[in-house]
C-alpha cells in the first residue's frame, strides 16, 4: 500500500512516510475510541460561533507524495465533539487545494444500478473509508470500513461522483465532485443528507492515487449482494478481504494530482459541517495539505497550433487555434505543469475587420456570471465563435462558445469564453491589443485555472463578417506565442505557427508587390435642371486587393457652385476637439456648429461583400492649405459595441480666378484608427443641405475629374460623366447701365468718371461674356498707362503695386456680403 502523509496538532511538521496499514488503522481506531483526546492538527483553525453547531476535534489531510504534478494516496480524518450529543451532522463539504485535480476515467465508473445491488465492479474502487458513529447511544462505535466507489455521474452539475454504503446501517453515501467554478476552480466534495441513524463520530478517507495499481488488491473489495454491501463491519480495516484478491482490470493510471507549484508553503484545506437541529450554522475548519516539491521534474511542453479560414488575401476570415498538452501521463511520471498565462502576437498584416461587429452587441461582465459558480448567460447576438476543451478526466469535451466582452477603458477588445458541462462553468477572459499603427494583435490570457487540459481548441466564425481580415499579399505569415506554466521553475515555451496566403480576394491571383488602384467614381445631381438648386453625390469605390485610398482630389465642373448666404465656418478649435472624442461623445455633441452643416459622409470599411458603414456628417471650414476656405467631415467610427473614435478629414476648397472651378483637396485620408485599419472601400458624399449648391446654367458635357494616390503611391486619375438639362428654356435678359459722374463728365478733353451698372435678374442663365461699346467720343487717355499691369503681373501678383483705374464691387444672393476691389488695365492679351 502506498504511504500515508499524516497532519496533526501533535506534530509541528507534517512527515512522508510509507505506514502499514495495520498501524495506520490501528492508529485511527485508537483516536477514534478517545472521548476526551486533544484537538490536533497544528494548522487547523476552528472558527467559533455561537451556535451550537457541531464542533470538530481533528481534522487531518495527508498526502503520500508531495511531488509537483505527482499522484499520491489522499488520507482524510476527521473527527467531531460529542457526537450525536444533541448535534447530528447533516451535511459535511470538503475543499481542496487549488491545483489538485483528479482524473474519473482513470478507473471504471459503477453503474448506479450495479450501486444500488451492491454489486460494483473491483475495478471502480478508488478507496475505502472507515466510520466511527454514536450508533444507538454508544460513542465512538465503530461502524467498520466500506470500499468507496467511482460512480457514473447522476446529475449534470457533478463533475465526479463518489459513493460508499456505511456499516452495519448499510445507508447509502454519495458524494458528489464539483469544481469551484466562481473562484479557483479547485475540487469541491460534499456529503449532504447523511442519515440521522449514522450520526457520524469520526471518518477517515483514502483516495488512492493509482487505483488500478495491483498492489491496491489486497485492499480491494469484491462485490456485494443485494442486502449484504461490501465491507468490513466493526473494523477500521480491509482485513476481512479474502483471497483471491480482486483485479482492477484496467492498466493503472494516476487518479490524483498534485498541483504544479512550489511556493514553499503549506496549501488551506477545508471542511464544513451543518447539522440537523441547527442547519442555519455553520462549523468551518481550515486545515493545511503538503507543500508541494520537486517542481524541476515536471514537464511543461504545450503545442500550439493556428489556421485560417480562407487563404485569400485582403478577405474576411475566421480563424482556428488549437493548444494541446498532455495530460494524466502514463506511469508514475509527473503531470506536465498547467498553462499560467499565454501571449500570442498574430502575423503582421491579420487584423480585425471593421466590420466584424457590426450589428453586434458585447456580453458584460455580469451576465457572463465571472465569479459565479452558475453558468453565464450572454446574449446570443454577442456570441463570434466556439469553444472546446477536452480532458481525460471527461467523459465528453466541454463544449462553449466565443463572445465579445463589454469593452472598458484602455481594454477595448475583450473576448469571453463561457463553456460548461459536468458540473463546470467556467469563464475565461482573453484581451486583445492592436498596435495603434500598425493594427497587428496581440492576444492575452493570464492567471487560467490550474486544471488539466488536453486540447484547448477556439473556432472563430468564418463569414463577411469575420473577426478577422487576412493580410494582402501572398506568402508565409508567422505568429508568436509564448506559454508561462504556473510551475515557476520551468521555462517559458515559445513557438512560432505560420498561416498562409495562396490567393488574391474572390480567388483571384495573387497581386504583385505593388497591388493594382483603380478606383472607380459616381457623381452627379438630383436634380439636373440648369441652373435650379440641387442636392450633389459623390462617390469613390475601390475593390479588394486594390491599395488602400490616400490623398484625394476632386475637379468640379465650371458652373456648378454653392450658396455660402447664412453659413458660419465651423472653428478650427472645434474640429482638433473632434479628433480627441469618442464616437459616441460626438453623435452626442457635435463638435461642429449645426449653422456649418452641409451634407453627409459614408464610409465603408472592410474586406469583403458586406463592410461596415460609417455615417458622419460635413461642415463648411475657414481656410486651409492656403485655399479661401474648406469643409471637414467628421465620422463617428462606432461597430456595435466597439468605439474606434472619430474619423476627420479636411477638404481645402480652391477656386479657380478664371473659370470659379471648385477644385477640392483632402488631406490624406487615415488608414487607421484604434488600432484597426479602416481598408476602406468605398466614400459617399452627400451635398443635401438646402439651397445650397446650384446646377450650371451651361448644357455642355463636363466630367467631375478626381485624382487618388494609393497607399503604395500609386497615382491614378478617373472622372464621372456630367450634363445639366434644359438650358434652352433659361432666360435672359440682363440689363446695362452706363453713367457720367462729376461736373466734368460732359467737358470736352477732360476725364469723366463713368460707372457701368450690370443687372441680372434672378433664374436667368448665368453670363458667360460682357462687351460694351462706348459712342466713338471716348477715348483712352494714353498719358495715364504709363503704370500699366502686365499679363503675367496679373497672373503672379494680382497687379500689386500697380496704379488701378477704378474699382468693381459685385453682389451676388450666394455670398452675404458684396465682392469688392481694385480694377486695372493689363496688356498682353493681344489688347489692352
Amino acid at each position: 500500500m502506498r504511504g500515508l502523509m499524516s497532519v496533526s496538532k501533535e506534530s509541528e511538521t507534517m512527515s512522508m512516510e510509507r505506514i502499514d496499514r495495520g498501524t495506520r488503522i490501528a492508529a485511527f481506531a485508537r483516536r477514534a475510541a478517545t472521548a476526551a483526546i486533544a484537538a490536533v492538527a497544528l494548522t487547523a483553525v476552528l472558527v467559533p460561533s455561537a451556535s451550537a453547531a457541531p464542533d470538530f476535534a481533528e481534522y487531518v489531510v495527508g498526502s503520500s507524495s508531495s511531488q509537483a504534478g505527482g499522484h499520491p494516496d489522499l488520507n482524510v480524518s476527521m473527527r467531531l465533539e460529542n457526537a450525536a450529543e444533541p448535534e447530528v451532522v447533516r451535511d459535511l463539504t470538503f475543499n481542496l487545494p487549488e491545483g489538485v485535480f483528479g482524473n474519473p476515467g482513470a478507473i471504471y465508473k459503477c453503474e448506479a444500478a450495479d450501486f444500488a445491488v451492491n454489486h460494483c465492479q473491483p475495478g471502480s474502487q478508488a478507496g475505502f473509508v472507515s466510520i466511527v458513529s454514536n450508533y444507538q447511544g454508544t460513542p465512538n462505535t465503530v461502524l467498520g470500513t466500506a470500499p468507496v466507489y467511482n460512480m457514473r455521474t447522476i446529475d449534470e452539475e457533478e463533475t465526479a461522483r463518489l459513493s460508499f454504503v456505511v456499516p452495519v446501517v448499510n445507508v447509502p453515501i454519495g458524494v458528489p465532485v464539483s469544481v469551484r467554478s466562481g473562484s479557483d476552480y479547485g475540487l469541491k466534495m460534499t456529503a449532504a443528507s447523511i442519515s440521522q441513524t449514522v450520526a457520524l463520530s469520526a471518518a477517515e478517507f483514502l483516495i488512492w492515487g493509482f487505483p488500478a495499481d495491483s498492489e491496491h488488491d489486497a485492499e480491494r473489495f469484491h462485490p456485494g449482494e443485494p442486502g449484504e454491501p461490501p465491507g468490513c463491519v466493526g473494523e477500521t480495516s480491509t482485513d476481512c478481504i479474502s483471497a483471491p484478491y480482486p483485479e482492477a482490470g484496467k492498466l493503472a493510471a494516476p487518479f490524483i494530482d498534485n498541483p504544479s507549484i512550489c511556493t514553499g508553503a503549506e496549501l488551506p484545506v477545508t471542511v464544513d459541517a451543518v447539522s440537523y437541529q441547527d442547519p442555519d450554522h455553520t462549523s468551518h475548519l481550515v486545515s493545511s495539505y503538503p507543500e508541494t516539491t520537486g517542481c524541476e521534474n515536471q514537464r511543461f511542453d504545450p503545442v500550439f497550433n493556428l489556421g485560417l479560414t480562407t487563404g485569400e488575401s485582403d478577405a474576411p476570415s475566421g480563424m482556428d487555434i488549437e493548444l494541446r498538452a498532455r495530460q494524466f501521463l502514463e506511469g508514475e511520471a509527473p503531470t506536465p505543469s498547467n498553462l499560467r498565462s499565454a501571449r500570442l502576437t498574430l502575423p503582421p498584416g491579420l487584423t480585425v475587420n471593421p466590420d466584424a461587429a457590426d450589428g453586434q452587441t458585447s456580453c458584460s461582465d455580469a451576465q457572463a456570471g465571472f465569479h459565479q459558480d452558475a453558468p453565464g448567460h450572454c446574449p446570443d447576438n454577442a456570441k463570434i465563435g466556439t469553444v472546446e476543451v477536452r480532458t481525460p478526466a471527461l467523459d465528453a469535451p466541454l463544449d462553449g462558445s466565443l463572445y465579445i466582452g463589454e469593452p472598458q477603458p484602455g481594454n477595448q477588445y475583450r473576448l469571453f469564453m463561457l463553456f460548461d458541462g459536468f458540473g463546470i462553468h467556467a469563464k475565461l477572459a482573453a484581451d486583445v491589443h492592436p498596435d495603434p499603427a500598425t493594427g497587428q494583435l496581440v492576444v492575452t490570457m493570464t492567471d487560467l485555472p490550474q486544471v488539466p487540459f488536453e486540447t484547448f481548441e477556439l473556432h472563430l466564425f468564418a463569414s463577411d463578417r469575420g473577426l478577422l481580415a487576412t493580410p494582402t499579399h501572398c506568402t508565409l505569415y508567422h505568429a508568436e506565442s509564448n506559454m508561462v506554466p504556473w510551475n515557476s521553475a520551468l521555462a517559458t515555451q515559445h513557438s512560432s505557427p505560420f498561416v498562409t496566403i495562396t490567393v488574391g480576394p474572390h480567388e483571384s491571383p495573387c497581386p504583385g508587390q505593388v497591388r493594382p488602384f483603380e478606383p472607380r467614381l459616381i457623381a452627379g445631381t438630383s436634380n439636373p435642371l440648369a441652373g435650379n438648386y440641387s442636392s450633389f453625390t459623390l462617390k469613390l469605390d475601390r475593390d479588394d486587393g486594390d491599395q488602400y485610398l490616400g490623398d484625394l482630389n476632386f475637379k468640379l465642373p465650371p458652373g456648378f457652385t454653392g450658396s455660402l448666404r447664412g453659413l458660419t465656418y465651423c472653428p478650427d478649435a472645434s474640429i482638433q476637439g473632434a479628433e480627441t472624442k469618442t464616437g459616441r461623445a460626438e453623435v452626442a455633441s457635435p463638435s461642429c456648429p449645426e449653422s456649418s452643416f452641409v451634407g453627409t459622409t459614408n464610409v465603408a470599411a472592410g474586406p469583403g461583400e458586406h463592410p461596415f458603414h460609417a455615417v458622419g456628417r460635413m461642415y463648411l471650414s475657414g481656410p486651409l492649405n492656403g485655399a479661401p476656405l474648406s469643409v471637414v467631415a467628421i465620422t463617428p467610427a462606432l461597430a456595435g459595441p466597439y468605439d474606434y473614435g472619430v474619423v476627420v478629414v479636411r477638404v481645402a476648397l480652391n477656386i479657380d480666378p478664371k473659370t470659379a472651378q471648385v477644385i477640392a483637396v483632402s488631406n490624406t485620408v487615415p488608414s487607421i484608427i484604434g488600432g484597426i485599419p479602416i481598408r476602406m472601400r468605398s466614400i459617399s458624399v452627400n451635398i443635401d443641405k438646402p439651397n445650397f449648391t446650384i446646377n450650371p446654367t451651361n448644357c455642355s458635357p463636363f466630367t467631375v475629374d478626381s485624382q487618388g494616390i494609393g497607399d503604395q503611391g500609386t497615382v491614378s486619375d478617373f472622372s464621372s460623366y456630367f450634363q445639366a438639362v434644359n438650358c434652352r428654356t433659361l432666360p435672359f435678359k440682363p440689363r446695362m447701365k452706363v453713367t457720367q459722374l462729376g461736373r466734368k463728365a460732359t467737358t470736352r478733353s477732360k476725364n469723366p468718371r463713368v460707372v457701368f451698372d450690370l443687372f441680372t435678374r434672378p433664374g436667368d442663365a448665368n453670363l458667360k461674356e460682357i462687351s460694351v461699346t462706348l459712342p466713338k467720343a471716348f477715348a483712352i487717355d494714353q498719358r495715364h498707362l504709363g503704370n500699366i499691369c502686365s499679363k503675367a503681373q496679373l497672373a503672379a501678383e494680382h497687379c500689386a503695386g500697380r496704379q488701378a483705374i477704378g474699382r468693381a464691387m459685385t453682389k451676388t444672393p450666394l455670398l452675404d456680403k458684396p465682392l469688392s476691389g481694385p480694377a486695372y488695365a493689363v496688356s498682353g492679351f493681344g489688347k489692352l
